[in-house]
């Protein structure tokens, strides 16, 4: 007696590989994020005699610890966030903005400016922080 047997071909992806997928886009993302790393140099800058020298400026909005929010240390409201970085965005040559966040900040709060800022047209983004002291 033969048995009929039926030629089934399984569809879908493994689970194993789509977490080697996701983890490789994870990795892949968190690369390809600019940190920038800033020293507490303080110089005097030589003064120029023509002050109509195009300045690439870059953007940097800032939050302290206890949730303050400052743009181009120019204090402002959270309300406000999407209409002040409208304006410095159309002001700068350099369409790059900085976030510069204490480190008790919530990571939802970095991630609203960053979403805001890409959504008005931001092309370079960038997470400020401080070198680790050796110990």
């Amino acid at each position: 007696m033969k048995f009929q047997t039926e030629n089934r071909f399984l569809t879908g992806m493994e689970s194993t590989a789509m977490a080697d997928i996701i983890f490789l886009l994870l990795i892949f993302f968190l690369l390809s994020s600019s940190f920038i790393l800033q020293t507490g140099i303080k110089i005097t800058l030589p003064e120029v005699t023509q002050p109509e020298m195009e300045e690439r400026q870059q953007i940097v909005v800032t939050v302290t610890r206890d949730d303050q929010l400052f743009v181009n240390e120019r204090k402002i409201t959270w309300s406000n966030l999407r209409t002040e970085m409208e304006q410095a965005l159309s002001e700068s040559s350099s369409r790059t903005v900085i976030v510069k966040g204490d480190a008790e900040v919530s990571l939802g709060r970095t991630v609203e400016i960053m979403d805001v800022a890409r959504e008005l047209g931001a092309e370079r983004l960038a997470i400020a922080a401080s070198p680790k002291t050796k110990s």
